[in-house]
Parts: structure tokens; sequence; C-alpha cells
């Protein structure tokens, strides 16, 4: 029957820890870590191309969306306004919140204008307009390279997407109308002359918007194509980074626990 070998001493045992630890962490593992670094990079940078396109495409979008709130604001300047106004919220889903195209404003309702900003205080139409948004659903500790943690995808959450952080996350999420109030818009419903030809201009842009919401769409289906292969090799970079994590804070425990097995005042050196 063969035993465990106990000839070895206790400063022996933790001397090899020490050593083969440092075989994996200055030999094998920084030569793998580079290897899943590289081929993070190569799926980081499709992921951040895309996701700045998106962006583009979002800010022309929430530009539009701009454009049309200060249209509308202009047609229902003054008192009278300059423009004949729609007094109904079925005349401002009409046009701002279509099957077809779209939409563009929430929260249709009636009031008095002076309650959304009018100089006058017939009753109008109104629908508030808000910014569409992109936020990417992401794991700090993946993103930040925190090692000190034991799960990488602890407190998980979302994070607004610019063309400073393009290609963060594991998921890239279009949302439209959540995000900050652009203004009010009113249904235009005569007047003539500058009338006619922002009422015209109204609905070019919510066409034009319909199109680009449709192009984001397709974008953020590719991105996440992608970021789902990306997402996997952080797993594996984070991983093998936390071995490293792990093994160096071994070999500092050893190394204080050899300070006191080698101290003669603590009755070291333990050899035997």
């Amino acid at each position: 029957m063969a035993f465990a070998n106990t000839s070895i001493s206790v400063i022996g045992i933790l001397t090899s820890s020490n050593s083969i630890l440092g075989i994996g962490t200055t030999g094998v593992l920084p030569e793998v870590i580079g290897i899943s670094s590289d081929i993070l990079q190569k799926w980081v940078a499709p992921s951040a191309f895309i996701d700045n396109v998106i962006v583009g495409i979002l800010t022309s979008i929430n530009l539009k969306k701009q454009q049309i709130v200060t249209i509308a604001g202009q047609a229902a300047a003054g008192d009278p306004t300059a423009c004949g106004i729609g007094t109904t919220a079925a005349g401002v889903t009409a046009v701002y919140a279509s099957v077809a195209n779209g939409t563009i404003a929430t929260g249709i309702g009636i009031t008095a204008g002076d309650n959304v900003g009018l100089a006058s205080t017939a009753v109008v139409g109104y629908g508030t307009v808000f910014a569409d948004t992109l936020v990417a659903y992401r794991f700090p500790n993946l993103e930040s390279g925190n090692y000190s943690t034991d799960n990488p995808i602890e407190s998980p959450g979302n994070v607004t997407v610019t063309s400073s952080n393009a290609g963060i996350g594991k998921t890239t999420i279009f949302t439209q109308n959540n995000g900050t109030n652009l203004g009010n818009v009113f249904q235009i419903t005569g007047g003539g002359g500058s009338c006619t030809g922002w009422a015209s201009s109204i609905t070019s842009l919510i066409n034009e918007i319909a199109t680009l919401r449709a192009g984001i769409a397709t974008y953020v289906s590719a991105v996440n194509t992608v970021k789902n292969y990306k997402y996997a090799q952080q797993l594996d970079y984070w991983s093998l980074n936390k071995v490293v994590s792990i093994s160096n804070a071994t070999t500092t425990s050893n190394t204080s626990a050899l300070s006191v097995l080698n101290d003669p005042a603590c009755g070291g050196p333990y050899n035997t």
C-alpha cells in the first residue's frame, strides 16, 4: 500500500508551490493571454465599427426629430398662432403616430396652448417628442478587467453607446422614444404660405426617420451577431487573467508564510 511522501518540510512545500506557480504566471500563461487578447481585439474591431455606424444613424434620427419640434413650434407660435393648429388628439396621432411611419410623438392629448409652451390659450392637440436611444447591455467586470471578483458577469446593466465606447457590451439595444424630452409638436391644419411648406417638411422628416429606423434595426442585428463571439472571447480572456490573479495571491500568501517558518523567533527554520 502506497502512502504520501511526508518527508518534505512545510518550507519545501511552499517553496515548491511558488516555483510551480511562477512557471505558470511568468512562462506559459502570458503567452496564452496574449493570444487570447489578440483574438478578442479581432472581435472588438467589427463590434466598434458597426456600433459607430448605428451611433451615426441615431444622431441623424434625433436631429430630424429636433427639426420637427422646431418647425411645429414655429407654426404654433404667436396668438393667434402663425398657422392653423389642430385641436384634437386624433389629428396629432394621424401625423406623428401613424402605423405606416412609426411613432414620433407620445403622450398625445389636448390642452390649453399655454400649458404646452404656447402664447395662445386656445385648446390644441399636442404630443411630446423624445429622443431615440442606444444602449449596450454589458458586464462591468469583463469590460474593466476586474479580476478581484469571482464572478465576471455579476452586476450587469445598460450603458449609453457613444463613439467613445463603441463596441462595448454583449448586446446593443435600440429603443424608440425613451430618451431626452425634445419638445412638443402640433398638427398644422392650415394657414397657407409657410404653413403648407412646414407641414410638408414635417411629413418628409417623419418619412426619413422611418427609413433610418429600418436601417438601424439591420445594423443592430448585425452587431449583436458579432458581439456574441466577442462576449465569449472576453470570458476566455478574463478567466485566464483570473488564474494569474489567484496564482499571484497564492504566491504572496506562501511568501508571507515562509517568512514566518524561516524566522528563528518563531522556532524556524522548519526544514524537517
